[in-house]
């Protein structure tokens, strides 16, 4: 079946893959080093983290290509590999993909440069950053995640350019913190409704909320996001809060009360499920054993 097809089962819970960075940090990545590198340098690692979420049920797996948009990589000095780390990511995936009912999904990340005053990113230049890494990425996924987006306009400009590209599906997740006073905004100021708002305009597939927040924060947004939207919903939380351990950040949430909190997002009305940072392959395979006893 095709991920349009899933959606339109109301039966249909779609479980997305779990993290990627916190995962190949357990290799020694070298600290600072583009996570994406390693589909050139050392592609089986990358094979295998991806494998494994397969391996434990998840519908599907996106690309490990959440840095590569040219932005980001010019600003390591990276722009020149562009293609290679993209085309990489994509012959990993497809290397390791069960011949039948699993899909993968293409992982657009932010660009790392904000707009004026913080920052000097215009539209323009995200759109054709974006646009390039697409372009590449477009051959061989199912559908697009553009993922853990903080400012808005940024999210507009990955939109326009997968269009421009590509007639896939889109889920559009932003990235939100919890105020105290005012409840789920981005960092650069915009409301959680005025995200779906917006986000209903681009007229997206899917709207989700990815990192920044735990499960247990997570069910209060996605009890707002189901009411805010007729559109599929999609999470992907975090494993509780980070904290650093003799200098790695670690995540001390059981799988359990991780699935305990997905549980009730589902319950809510949420589509797809999944886990950002600290998840692990252990996390997906006992929310599969959720979902299909659900």
């Amino acid at each position: 079946m095709s991920f349009t097809q899933w959606l339109s089962d109301k039966s249909k819970i779609i479980l997305f893959d779990g993290a990627m960075g916190t995962q190949l940090m357990k290799y020694n990545l070298d600290p600072g080093k583009p996570p994406d590198l390693l589909n050139i340098e050392n592609p089986d690692i990358v094979k295998k983290v991806l494998a494994s979420y397969y391996d434990s049920g998840a519908d599907m797996v996106q690309t490990c290509t959440f840095s590569s948009n040219l932005v980001n990589l010019k600003r390591q000095n990276l722009d020149n590999l562009l293609q290679k780390i993209n085309s990489e990511a994509l012959n990993n995936i497809e290397a390791i993909r069960p011949s039948i009912g699993k899909l993968i999904v293409g992982d657009v990340g932010p660009s790392g440069e904000f707009r004026p005053p913080v920052g000097n990113a215009t539209g323009d230049q995200w759109k054709d950053g974006f646009r390039q890494q697409i372009e590449v990425l477009n051959a061989g996924v199912d559908l697009w995640h553009i993922e853990t987006m903080s400012d808005l306009q940024e999210m507009s400009a990955a939109i326009d350019a997968i269009k421009e590209v590509s007639q896939k599906p889109i889920i559009a997740s932003m990235t939100y913190r919890k105020t105290k006073a005012r409840g789920f905004y981005t960092i650069m100021g915009d409301s959680l409704e005025t995200c779906i708002n917006k986000l209903e305009e681009e007229n997206v597939d899917v709207i989700g909320a990815n990192c920044t927040l735990g499960s247990d924060q997570m069910i209060e947004l996605a009890k707002e996001l189901v009411q805010l939207t007729k559109k599929p919903v999609s999470v992907k939380p975090n494993a509780g809060q980070p904290r650093l351990e003799g200098g790695n950040t670690v995540y001390n949430q059981t799988p359990d009360e991780f699935v305990n909190d997905i549980e009730q997002m589902i319950n809510l009305g949420v589509k797809i499920v999944g886990g950002c940072c600290g998840t692990t392959p252990t996390h997906i395979q006992k929310i599969r054993a959720l979902i299909d006893n659900h």
